[in-house]
């Protein structure tokens, strides 16, 4: 289920720059980073689903 939240331009910039650093530090560190993952951060930037969820869908892809 995802939860459309109503952001601002400046929100949207500060989600996009750290999405930004986490991917780096992500493949600088060896880690995964699909396709998926990748289309759930980019719905977690434009605002349409919430950190909780993004967590909680990348959680549910990796736990086993």
């Amino acid at each position: 289920m995802s939860t459309r939240t109503t952001i601002t331009k400046a929100e949207q910039a500060e989600r996009t720059e750290a999405l930004r650093q986490i991917r780096h530090s992500t493949e600088m560190e060896g880690g995964p980073s699909s396709d998926e993952d990748r289309a759930d951060q980019d719905a977690y930037v434009r605002g349409e689903i919430t950190l909780e969820e993004l967590f909680g869908r990348i959680k549910a892809r990796y736990a086993g």
